[in-house]
Parts: C-alpha cells; sequence; structure tokens
C-alpha cells in the first residue's frame, strides 16, 4: 500500500468525506459522516457549522485508523456546497447555522426589491440572472432586519467547505467558483466588484479573499491539529467549490466535453472560454477554479432524491427498486414521470411547479415507478442540456446515483455516448486532488475512460417520442403550478 499524501475533506449537502490520496492519485482509504438539515420554519433550511466540524474530525479519525502507518498527510485540500451562508460573529466562530442554498425563505420577489439598489448592469457583470440563494441577498436582507448581527461581524462565508478552512487556519478565503454564485463577485474580472460591494451597503472587509483554487491558505492551526489528529502546520490549500471541483473530477477541464452530475440533486456543466459562454445565461457561469475559463452549469434540484423518494414510498431498497426497474427495460412502461417534487432551478427557475405521473395505471408496480423515474433524471439531464452553447460528442456521469440503467437511459434520451472514468468513483474529492497536484509535484491523476453507452437505434424513435411529451407535459404543469402552491415557501 502507497502512503496517504493528500487528504481531501469534501462537505457535501448531507455528510463530509474525507479521502486519503497517494502522489499517484490513488485512492488509499475514504470515510465520511452525516450530518442533518434542520427546518426551523416554512422554507428553511440550515445545518450547524459545529455539525461539519464534528463530521471532519470524526471522518478524519476514520481514515486514520484504516491506513495506521500509512497515513503520512503532506497537506489537506477542501471542496464542498456552495451558496451557502454563514456569518462570523466577533469571536472569530459561526454567530448562527449556516443557510444553505436550498433555503426558499428569501422570496423572489424580496429579491427584486433589493436588486432595485444594484447598479443596472448587475446580471451582466455577474455573468448571472438574479437568484434569490445569491449570498448578496441574504446579506442585504439581514443588513435591512439585524443591523447590529451584522455590524459585528467578522466575516461572511459562502461555502462550506471554506467555513471548515476559517476553523484551520483562521483565514477567510474564498475559492473563484464559489465566489461566482455570491452576486458579489465580477465573472470577466474575477474579483469582488466594487461597485457592487458598495451599492450592498456592505463593508468590503467583511467579504472574505479570493484566491484560487491550488492556493496555499495557510498552515493547520494547533488547536484544529490536535481535534483532527494531524500535525500542526500541515499545509491547508484552498481547493474549489463543488461545482468547479466536481467538473475536475470529471476530467471535464478542457472545452467540449460536458458532464452530469448525480447526486441528491444534479447539474449538467461544460467548461469553455468567457466569450462563448456569452453570460448572463438562464443558467449558472462560474469562474474556473484557476485559470481563466468558465463553467456553464445547469443545476436542477431532483436527481436521486426522487429515487429515494420511490423507494421511501414504496418501502423497498433503493438497489432493489432500480434491479425491479432494470428488469422491464426489454419492454419499458409507458408511464412518464416529472421529476419536480420540490420545484425546479433549471432549465428554469420555478419553485412552485411540481412533478407527477403521467399514464398511471393500476398495473403499475414498484418497479414501473422505479423505471419512470430513472427516465425521468434522462429527460431533465437531455433538458438542461439543451441550455449549454455546445454540440458535445461524448459525455461523462459522475456522483453517487449511478446505475447502469440509468446510464444508459441517458444515452438513450440524449444520443450522447455515456462515459465513467476511474475518477468518477470519488468525484470531486478526485477533482481536488487534480486540481493541487501540480503544486504538491504529484502526478495528475487522470485515467481512462470506461467503455460508452450509446443510444440503442431501436429506442431512437420512442426516446425522440418521449422526450416531446417530457417538454409539453412541463409546459402544462407549470401552467397548472398556481393550482398546487397553496402552503408551499414563497408561494
Amino acid at each position: 500500500m502507497g502512503r496517504g499524501r493528500l487528504l481531501v475533506l469534501d462537505a457535501g449537502s448531507s455528510s463530509l468525506k474525507a479521502v486519503a490520496f497517494d502522489e499517484a492519485g490513488q485512492v488509499l482509504a475514504e470515510a465520511s459522516a452525516d450530518y442533518p438539515t434542520a427546518s426551523p420554519g416554512l422554507g428553511a433550511a440550515e445545518q450547524d457549522c459545529d455539525d461539519w466540524w464534528r463530521a471532519a474530525r470524526g471522518a478524519v479519525q476514520c481514515v486514520a485508523s484504516v491506513l495506521g502507518a500509512a497515513f503520512a498527510p503532506e497537506a489537506i485540500a477542501l471542496t464542498g456546497s456552495m451558496q451557502n451562508f454563514v456569518v462570523v460573529g466577533p469571536d472569530g466562530r459561526p454567530d448562527g447555522p449556516a443557510v444553505l442554498y436550498s433555503d426558499a425563505r428569501l422570496t423572489a420577489a424580496r429579491a427584486h426589491v433589493l436588486r432595485a439598489r444594484l447598479p443596472g448592469d448587475f446580471e451582466r457583470e455577474v455573468g448571472n440572472r438574479l437568484d434569490p440563494a445569491m449570498s448578496i441577498f441574504r446579506a442585504m436582507d439581514l443588513a435591512d432586519a439585524a443591523p447590529a448581527r451584522l455590524a459585528a461581524a467578522r466575516a461572511l462565508l459562502f461555502g462550506a467547505k471554506d467555513v471548515l478552512i476559517h476553523r484551520m487556519t483562521g483565514r477567510a478565503v474564498i475559492d473563484p467558483t464559489t465566489a461566482s454564485l455570491s452576486g458579489f463577485f465580477s465573472l470577466a474580472r474575477r474579483r469582488w466588484d466594487p461597485d457592487i460591494v458598495a451599492a450592498s451597503r456592505l463593508p468590503a472587509a467583511i467579504l472574505p479573499e479570493v484566491v484560487p483554487a491550488d492556493a496555499r491558505v495557510g498552515p493547520l492551526l494547533p488547536e484544529s491539529a490536535a481535534e483532527l489528529g494531524l500535525p500542526a502546520g500541515l499545509p491547508v490549500y484552498g481547493g474549489a467549490g463543488d461545482g468547479g471541483a466536481a467538473t475536475w473530477g470529471a476530467e471535464a477541464d478542457g472545452h467540449g466535453t460536458p458532464y452530469v452530475y448525480l447526486g441528491t440533486t444534479g447539474w449538467v456543466a461544460a467548461t469553455m472560454s468567457l466569450a462563448q459562454a456569452a453570460p448572463p445565461r438562464d443558467c449558472h457561469t462560474l469562474a474556473a477554479p484557476v485559470g481563466e475559463d468558465v463553467i456553464v452549469v445547469a443545476p436542477f434540484l431532483n436527481a436521486g432524491s426522487t429515487v429515494a423518494w420511490v423507494a421511501d414510498l414504496t418501502g423497498r431498497p433503493i438497489d432493489d427498486l432500480v434491479a425491479a426497474g432494470a428488469a422491464l427495460d426489454s419492454t419499458p412502461p409507458a408511464l412518464l414521470f416529472l421529476p419536480y417534487l420540490i420545484g425546479e432551478r433549471s432549465p428554469f427557475e420555478d419553485r412552485t411547479v411540481r412533478g407527477g405521473f403521467l399514464g398511471l395505471g393500476k398495473e403499475h408496480g414498484a418497479d414501473a415507478l422505479a423505471y419512470a423515474v430513472l427516465e425521468g433524471i434522462a429527460h431533465a439531464v437531455r433538458h438542461n442540456l439543451s441550455t449549454l452553447p455546445i454540440v458535445p460528442k461524448r459525455m461523462t456521469v459522475i456522483g453517487g446515483t449511478r446505475q447502469p440503467l440509468l446510464m444508459q437511459l441517458i444515452a438513450d434520451v440524449t444520443n450522447i455516448p455515456v462515459v465513467e472514468t476511474p475518477l468518477t468513483r470519488s468525484g470531486t474529492a478526485r477533482g481536488v486532488y487534480r486540481l493541487v497536484a501540480p503544486a504538491l509535484g504529484f502526478t495528475d491523476g487522470a485515467g481512462e475512460t470506461s467503455p460508452a453507452y450509446c443510444r440503442r437505434s431501436e429506442r431512437a424513435a420512442r426516446a425522440e417520442r418521449r422526450y416531446r411529451t417530457y417538454l409539453a407535459v412541463s409546459r402544462v404543469a407549470r401552467d397548472l403550478a398556481e393550482t398546487f402552491s397553496e402552503g408551499q415557501p414563497g408561494a
């Protein structure tokens, strides 16, 4: 066994993973620890920052126990969820829970009121259209509601990994990818926009320092080192938000090769020049974690969560349910599924639209529901892929919600060859390894792609017909959204 040279911490939406890599990019050990999401009010989604830290401690200690003497990290690097909102109080610790990107308490109407205070070219400068989840609107809303709290703040942090970095090093930093969705960041100039910051009426000093993903952001402080069971002074690298790290993990950092991430939620993304992206678009445009490119990302809210929902509904384990659905593939059911269980974010922003099954009959069992849900995810992938300004030759799929049937259905629906690489097994953590490996003198860690899943010719006509139906029914669902919106946040 090799020696664990780089320790990557990946603070995801529901758990933190610690992954130890050797200097060739091979995974030697990994461990994860979960944390809960609280919903103290309608539309609320919060996590305790101390839970992130406890998860980091547990996962790191587990990796260390597995590797024993072979655990000898030369550095730590991080990734994690983006569009969180954390206020660091005067004592240097978060003064409340992290408000997550999925928190819907700040409505679109309120965001538009706050937007009126910002420069007229706001969307063009930040490279993204107005999104109530942007940190700038949460910060401005807090300044109106609790000015004393904001006045006492030492810093604002917008990424889960940045909260961990702050505790590890005492520095408030952010990578360009995470900064891209804050609403303060100039996409073309790759820095905080002074006019936007001034118009927001927030002190510039509380914004974190923007640093590239491969930057060394400090040594590990003694107190944090003791809690993690690591040597004090260990170099800490800033890493990237999950959108950037996943792009490098999918080996999609070159032009022309998009990828799909399928976790609880999902996204379709591709790397390109800023000129080709021509933002703002109906989807997100992120600064690449290093270099000058951008990543165009079409995020959708319902991916693996829909499979988990059917599993809960039917009382079947997910693996058994998917296997039952796969058994129907030779004669697939006509049942059609719209995956908008909690609204949608892309290719259209509509938090009130809801999903459902079309063509449901008493002859349909759990296996048919499972098949329809997987096909619905594939339709969502194609719908989002249509927003990207590229003509892809192949597509990589990464994330935890990858099943052979789903990979095949994505190929059938999109008519694009779908591949996996060894990097898909560790996803975002692998991406962070690739980002910081050059700075450490390690090898890139890129892997060979697997044989592709290609569209089955006998399914071509069916795939096109059903996708057209999916689009038509989605439009109807949006038209009817108001009917089903009673009691929903932001309605």
